[in-house]
C-alpha cells in the first residue's frame, strides 16, 4: 500500500508546441535523464508515477483539435480533453465510439497510453478495436528526434504502453455517428435476476446501447447523487440507450419485473447527473470515498457468470461485491443501417473489502479457480498485469523510438536497456514471479 507516495520528478515541463517538445527532448537525452510523459493524471495504476525522479512532461498544452473530417476522422495533438472533443464532434455529427468515465477531464493520449476502453465499448468495443484508431504519430527520444507515424493494425501496438515506447505528438481516430440518447437506472432486489435481463439488453442486436453496467447493493448506495432515485437494498443497472429504442426496454423491463428507477433525456452539452459517471472505474472512485477500506480487481467471466459469481460470493460474503461491464467483441451494422455490438463479453471491476495482500491474493485465486480470468492492476510493472501476450511487440517497438530507454523507466520492468533500475530488470522478475497474482 502506498508504495508510489514517495516517488517525484525533478522538475515539469509544459510544451506548448512540438518544436518546443523536441528541444526540451533533445536536453533531456545529452543528460540521460528519465522522461515521464504526462495527460490529465486521471489513470488508477501508476502510469504516469515517475519511479526514478526525472522530468515529467505535461502535455495539456498541445491541445488543439487539428480536424473532424466530414467522413468521421478526428485528427488532433496529445494533449486535447475528451470533454473537449466528444461535444466539438457531436456538434458536427459525429461522437467518441468510447470513452473513459474520466472524458471531462482525460486527454485524448493519456486514454490511448493508459487506458483500454469505456463507455461506448458496448457497440464499438475497446480502443483496440480494428479500426477505431487510425494513425498515432510518436516523437523518438534521440539526439536527433524523429516523428514516426504508425497506421491502423501498427497503430494499436502504440496503445496501453504508459508513455514507454514513444511521445505521442498526433492521433487520428475515427469516430461514430452521433446517436440521441436516454440515460436509465433500472433497479431489482434480485442481483441475479437483474444483471440476467441486462445481459440481455447488452447482447441484443435490436436495441442500440452506449453503456450497460450494473452494480450489486450496497454498492449503490455509495452513489450520492443518485440516492434519492435508489431504493434501499436494490442493486442497479446504469444504461444508456438510442432513444428510439427506450420504449421497447422501458416496456421489456416491465415484462421482467425490473423497476425504472430514473430516467432523463441526454442533451448537449450534457448536464448532471450522468449515469457514466457511476460506472468503469467511478464506481471504485464512489465506493472508496465512501469507506477508504475498499479496494478492487478486474477479472473477466465465461458463459457461466451467474454461477460463477455466486460461488464467489459465497466463499467471501460480505468482502466481494460485484459491479459488471459490457463491452463487444466486434461491431456490424443492424437493419436500420445503426451500428451494433456483437460478440458481447462480461467483465467485472469488484468492489472488495480490503483486509490484508494476503486475503486479496485469496480472492483473487479463488475466482481464477472457478474459471475466470483475473487481472492484477494492483501493480505498476506492465509485465505483471496479466494482459500483455505481445509484450514483445512493446520492446521491439521501444527499441526503435527510446533505446537509451529513458522513456517512464520502469514500467516496462523487464526491458533490457533501464539505465536507472537497480536491481537489473533479470532481478526484479526473479523477485516478483513468486508473489505476481
Amino acid at each position: 500500500m502506498g508504495q508510489l507516495n514517495d516517488m517525484r520528478g525533478y522538475l515539469a515541463i509544459r510544451p506548448g508546441t512540438v518544436d518546443e517538445l523536441r528541444a526540451a527532448i533533445m536536453l533531456c537525452h545529452e543528460a540521460r535523464v528519465p522522461i515521464v510523459p504526462r495527460g490529465a493524471g486521471t489513470g488508477n495504476y501508476g502510469q504516469c508515477i515517475p519511479l526514478f525522479g526525472g522530468v515529467v512532461v505535461d502535455l495539456t498544452r498541445l491541445d488543439r483539435i487539428l480536424e473532424i473530417t466530414t467522413d468521421g476522422v478526428l485528427r488532433s495533438e496529445p494533449g486535447v480533453r475528451l470533454g473537449v472533443v466528444e461535444p466539438a464532434a457531436r456538434q458536427v455529427g459525429w461522437e467518441l465510439r468510447c470513452k473513459p468515465s474520466t472524458w471531462v477531464k482525460s486527454t485524448l493520449a493519456g486514454f490511448l497510453c493508459g487506458g483500454s476502453g469505456g463507455i461506448g465499448s458496448v457497440t464499438w468495443g475497446g480502443l483496440a478495436a480494428p479500426g477505431t484508431v487510425k494513425s498515432v504519430t510518436l516523437m523518438t527520444i534521440e539526439a536527433e528526434p524523429r516523428l514516426v507515424k504508425f497506421e491502423e493494425t501498427e497503430a494499436i501496438r502504440t496503445l496501453h504502453t504508459y508513455g514507454t515506447t514513444g511521445i505521442m505528438v498526433e492521433i487520428e481516430l475515427r469516430l461514430a455517428p452521433k446517436v440521441i440518447y436516454d440515460q436509465f437506472i433500472f433497479s431489482h432486489a434480485d442481483w441475479g435476476k437483474l444483471t440476467g435481463w441486462a445481459d440481455r439488453v447488452a447482447r441484443s442486436t435490436v436495441w442500440r446501447k452506449r453503456l450497460v453496467s450494473a452494480s450489486e447493493w450496497p454498492v449503490p448506495s455509495y452513489f450520492t447523487p443518485l440516492r434519492k432515485h435508489i431504493r434501499p437494498d436494490e442493486s442497479v443497472a446504469l444504461i444508456i440507450l438510442d432513444r428510439d429504442d427506450s420504449a421497447a426496454v422501458i416496456a421489456d423491463a416491465a415484462e421482467h419485473g425490473i423497476n425504472v428507477a430514473w430516467q432523463s433525456q441526454m442533451t448537449d452539452p450534457p448536464k448532471p447527473p450522468l449515469v457514466s459517471d457511476y460506472t468503469y472505474n467511478h464506481t471504485t472512485l464512489w465506493s472508496m470515498k465512501s469507506d477508504p477500506s475498499y479496494t478492487y480487481f478486474q477479472a473477466g467471466f465465461a458463459a457461466n457468470y451467474a454461477e460463477q459469481c455466486t460461488l464467489v460470493r459465497e466463499r467471501f460474503p460480505g468482502e466481494i461485491y460485484q459491479h459488471f461491464e459490457w463491452g463487444a467483441g466486434r461491431t456490424v451494422t443492424d437493419a436500420k443501417g445503426r451500428a451494433i455490438g456483437e460478440a458481447v463479453g462480461l467483465g467485472t471491476i469488484p468492489v472488495v473489502k480490503f483486509t490484508t495482500v494476503e486475503r486479496l491474493r485469496e480472492i483473487m485465486a479463488y475466482c481464477r479457480e472457478v474459471g475466470m480470468s483475473v487481472t492484477n492492476i494492483h501493480t505498476y510493472r506492465m509485465e505483471e498485469r496479466g494482459t500483455y501476450p505481445n509484450i514483445k511487440d512493446k520492446y521491439a517497438l521501444k527499441d526503435v523510438t527510446d533505446p537509451q530507454g529513458l522513456l517512464n523507466p520502469g514500467k516496462l520492468s523487464l526491458y533490457p536497456v533501464n539505465p536507472f533500475a537497480s536491481p537489473p530488470p533479470s532481478a526484479v522478475a526473479a523477485a516478483v514471479a513468486p508473489a505476481a497474482t
